[in-house]
């Protein structure tokens, strides 16, 4: 198998190389790449463009992004590794604020984020968090050099951007804890010493509007400066809730953010404080179906639409996004406040740097869980998160023989997950019906109950890690980095039940036959420290100035995974899961400098996958994760991106993805299998990982000319594409049609780019489509989480 990979990777490379290096040596060396997305600019290009009216203008996105994924600055074309960055400003004009937007603009990339709780991120067809506040992503996600343990930080809306950078591959060298699929590395604009204003206005359907406004300038001369950031979005929803008219769906957040950069001789501190807010109806995911008959044919009694027909005469519908009929859902509340300092010392040769931050998580979920105007289940997970850490780096000056960083680096996160389930007043003729005779059916044995399952879990997480690279020649380059992490978990699940009529005796069994289909009163707790190693070897070949070939060998851990709703003999804390990647790829340069060609070849091999379990003796809440399988991810990506010329640029990428479980042989079985003496798990080995497309790709047009001496025209043209996938492993209820969006967008701004104005759309075409399926349980069907429908607008920029 290892002889395989080798050769994969081998022949791919090789023949990749001898397609582009020829053309590419043949050409004059030239300026740095330039795109819409992450280009090189010329200052001699723009003083040009200054005197000669003439010259070809220069589009707003063709400043050279500089990225810092291996903790230096370094052009993009210069690294070898397999890597995208977006300018904040490319962003921006293509209305792409979520991270979830991201993914036009990223291969291999995906986001989830409805709500907070429930976001995540994926490359190559995994991580997230299987929606279990005790595990952590496979993607890192790093803003401003701050690594984020909880999947529900990814939820935000980052603003002030300079640019993103998406990593692809274990990166946990340099790039801290558990970024064995991946890292999405967003970083903000700096306080500048040169006084600036921006405002920015926008209007759209839905009665949405959006400001957002920043400001920065010296506050003491050149010593320290102030950035001071803003933004508010909101709009009516777009799912109208039959049984009040409240519009679900919708957008409800501010944000604010301050900084402070110091700087004196040798050293230089950024000091960053924030605040995110959220109050939104978007927990309405709506039903599509539900599993009324088992896969045998036999009657599933204890279906949510055999159970609302049989006991209620309601009939629920399953039409999309207009089918919402819930009588006590309400706004979700999410809070995230911040602060990071970064200072950096240059000590006359190695430059020292420390980063410590502090993160708040609070998260109150109001659900209608049972999807229906009756009021029988109102459940949700209250989550609270604080993490602190710590980084220190000592770093060598480049350009020598041999470029170094080592370090340390501390995380100390406290968790807590409360599964809330508040039962009321038809929950006992919902779950007793046909268990109890009729005249002993009295709302007072569930009504006002709360089953309550408080998780627990403490963090506390320390690394040192190196890495160094060694110019063997001018072209020839090898890198080498390892980490050492020691990580100590404590975890645990306190079950209690409260509320609620005193019952007479033979009433009271009732009632605790319920909390024990729902996990029961047994708590669990423990407590685990694990030892892990990261390590790199990457050599880089430049063939000339304009081509460069890489390929690297690496191999992480992600922490073991904390089942916070743990009881009875299920796992509290697993065992990591395991990485081992191979990588190669080339970087090209063509055209003078006008145009780039990247491609990536990769194969990864990962053991003790943390995939999802189901525990079919509970109602409900019966998820957990288990080291259950083995996958395997292997692939290419291509990149490129082009001035075309008369004002016209172009960027596109595209990814083939097979993502398979080489061995998942005791995987959950769908609940259309769970019929009596039916099987009792699935074989899942040589089956697609869920949610992961074959085939993803998309193609951004960007133009930006003078139609006087005074106005430019400026417009975009974005098309993605992601083809069919199942996003509920072996169910019939979980594919989803492979799908296009386009984006779109034409205005005008004044040739200083003080000004500017635009109409834009996303979503043109309105393709309905779901990023995600949650499976049917006794209280719910299926359930969809959709992709956002067509919006349009205007949006008006200006800069003093």
């Amino acid at each position: 198998m290892r002889i395989k990979k080798v050769r994969f990777i081998a022949l791919a490379a090789t023949a990749f190389t001898a397609l582009v290096a020829a053309p590419a040596w043949a050409e004059d060396p030239g300026p740095d790449p330039a795109s819409g997305d992450h280009a090189a600019k010329d200052p001699a290009a723009d003083d040009a463009a200054v005197d000669d009216p003439a010259a070809e203008p220069q589009s707003r996105d063709n400043a050279e992004i500089l990225v810092t994924a291996r903790r230096r600055e370094e052009r993009l074309q210069d690294v070898p590794v397999a890597i995208t960055a977006v300018s904040g400003s490319a962003l921006a004009e293509q209305h792409l604020y979520r991270v979830a937007d991201f993914a036009a603009k990223l291969p291999n990339f995906a986001a989830v984020q409805q709500n907070t709780r429930v976001s995540g991120l994926y490359v190559r067809g995994l991580g997230g968090n299987a929606n279990n506040d005790g595990a952590e992503s496979g993607v890192g996600l790093i803003v401003d050099n701050v690594f984020f343990t909880h999947v529900g930080f990814s939820w935000l809306d980052f603003i002030d951007l300079d640019h993103i950078e998406l990593v692809r591959g274990p990166q946990g060298t340099l790039l801290g804890k558990n970024t064995t699929i991946g890292a999405l590395i967003v970083t903000t604009k700096r306080p500048s010493f040169d006084p600036e204003l921006n405002l920015e206005a926008g209007y759209g359907n839905q009665n949405r509007f959006q400001v957002r406004a920043n400001a920065t300038g010296p506050l003491i001369g050149d010593t320290l400066a102030y950035r001071a950031t803003f933004y508010v979005d909101r709009s009516d929803g777009w799912a109208k809730n039959a049984y009040d008219g409240q519009k679900y769906l919708d957008v409800n957040r501010w944000a604010a953010r301050g900084q402070l950069l110091f700087q004196s001789g040798a050293v230089t501190s950024r000091l960053i404080a924030e605040h995110y807010e959220t109050s939104e109806y978007n927990n309405y995911y709506p039903s599509f179906a539900d599993a009324t008959t088992f896969a045998n044919g036999t009657v599933r009694t204890g279906a949510w639409q055999n159970k609302l027909q049989s006991i209620f005469g309601y009939t629920p519908s399953y039409k999309g996004s207009q089918n919402a009929n819930l009588n006590t859902q309400d706004r979700i509340s999410s809070k995230v406040n911040g602060a990071s300092n970064e200072l950096t010392i240059d000590l006359g040769g190695p430059t020292l740097t420390s980063v410590t931050a502090w993160r708040q998580l609070r998260f109150r979920p109001k659900n209608d869980s049972d999807g229906t105007p009756f009021s029988i289940l109102r459940a949700g997970y209250d989550v609270d998160v604080d993490q602190y850490s710590q980084e220190i780096r000592l770093a060598s000056r480049t350009g020598g023989a041999l470029d170094w960083q080592a370090g340390g680096y501390f995380l100390r996160e406290d968790l807590v997950s409360n599964n809330r389930s508040i039962f009321q007043s038809d929950s006992t003729r919902y779950f007793l019906t046909g268990a109890l005779p009729p005249a002993a059916l009295s709302p007072a044995i569930l009504d006002g109950v709360e089953y309550d399952q408080y998780g627990k879990l403490q963090v506390t997480s320390g690394a040192a890690f190196g890495q160094a690279t060694w110019h063997l020649t001018d072209r020839l380059a090898l890198t080498g980095g390892v980490r050492f992490t020691r990580e100590t978990k404590k975890a645990s699940n306190t079950p209690t039940v409260f509320g609620g009529a005193t019952l007479p005796a033979q009433l009271a069994p009732a009632r605790a036959a319920i909390i024990n289909a729902f996990g029961g009163l047994i708590g669990v707790a423990g407590k685990r420290t694990t030892d892990s190693w990261s390590w790199l070897i990457n050599p880089s070949f430049k063939l000339s100035d304009n081509v460069l070939l890489y390929a690297s060998v690496s191999y992480g851990e992600k922490s073991g995974a904390a089942n916070l709703g743990a009881t009875g003999d299920k796992p509290l804390i697993i065992d990591p899961e395991k990485s081992t990647d191979y990588e190669a790829g080339i970087k090209t340069t063509l055209a003078g400098g006008r145009a780039t060609l990247n491609l990536n070849f990769y194969w990864n091999d990962i053991r003790d996958f943390q995939a999802t379990q189901i525990d079919p003796t509970k109602l409900t809440l019966g998820n957990f994760l288990g080291n259950a399988a083995r996958v395997r991810l292997r692939g290419v990506e291509l990149e490129a991106s082009a001035r075309l010329g008369s004002g016209f640029s172009l960027s596109a990428n595209g990814s083939y993805n097979d993502a398979t479980f080489r061995s998942y042989k005791n995987a959950p079985v769908p609940i259309e299998f769970t019929y009596p003496g039916g099987p009792t798990s699935i074989d899942l080995s040589g089956t697609r990982v869920p949610g992961s497309s074959k085939w993803t790709g998309q193609v951004s047009l960007d133009y930006d000319a003078p139609v006087s001496e005074k106005y430019n025209l400026i417009g975009y043209a974005n098309q993605t594409y992601r083809s069919e996938t199942n996003l509920l492993a072996a169910s019939a209820y979980g594919y989803q049609q492979g799908y296009g969006v386009t984006n779109a967008g034409i205005g005008i701004r004044t040739s200083d780019s003080r000004y500017s104005l635009q109409i834009w759309g996303r979503n043109l075409f309105d393709k309905r489509y779901g990023v995600g399926i949650g499976p049917a349980t006794a209280v719910s069907p299926f359930v969809r989480v959709l992709g956002d429908p067509r919006t349009f607008g205007a949006t008006a920029r200006a800069r003093f």
